[in-house]
């Protein structure tokens, strides 16, 4: 699969691009289990063969959109974070949680985790790859004395920002994005006076 994602050229990866948001958009409208080949290449308006070039089927296709989606989750978390620099929780503003405005522009991906007929196994995927992302490169300065900085407390703010994110779509995005991030940084206020991004 890595093989494929290579050298790819920028019409290549627009049509590749286009594939998985008519993957995605068909799950949204009738369930991944009811979703083919050729619903895919004729809701993207391309022909079987031209997905073949890329993909070796379904499966395939679903494996690429999950990683690149978890890939970017952990990316957009961190972006607007210097290595190795101290960040003060008071210090944040409504711009600071750079994943939020990333779902919401991503909408059609994230409500994926609302339906049942759903791409098996996706519903781990957001507090997995926000549990990662802490673990890997966050570590937090506690408010008192507490171990913020344990694999079940980081596992724990993981579910929990999952939870409040996946609330927040469940409800239509009602809210907008500096309001979630908002809401957020003050929970994150409460625990963590900072935090360094290795």
């Amino acid at each position: 699969m890595e093989e494929k994602k290579e050298n790819l050229s920028p019409q290549a990866e627009r049509t590749k691009r286009q594939f998985k948001q008519a993957f995605t958009e068909l799950i949204n409208e009738k369930g991944y289990s009811r979703v083919s080949v050729t619903d895919i290449v004729q809701h993207a308006q391309y022909n079987r063969a031209t997905f073949y070039l890329y993909y070796l089927d379904k499966a395939h296709i679903t494996e690429e959109l999950r990683q690149e989606m978890f890939q970017q989750i952990k990316c957009k978390s961190m972006e607007r974070y210097e290595p190795e620099k101290e960040i003060s929780t008071t210090s944040m503003d409504a711009d600071s949680f750079e994943l939020v405005t990333f779902i919401y522009d991503n909408r059609s991906f994230f409500n994926l985790y609302l339906i049942e007929d759903t791409i098996p196994g996706l519903y781990k995927d957001l507090p997995r790859a926000i549990f990662e992302l802490f673990e890997e490169k966050f570590t937090f300065t506690p408010v008192g004395e507490h171990d913020i900085n344990s694999s079940h407390f980081k596992l724990y703010m993981a579910h929990g920002t999952a939870g409040l994110i996946l609330d927040w779509a469940g409800n239509g995005y009602q809210k907008s994005p500096k309001e979630v991030a908002g809401e957020l940084i003050e929970i994150l206020r409460a625990i963590a006076a900072g935090f360094r991004v290795e």
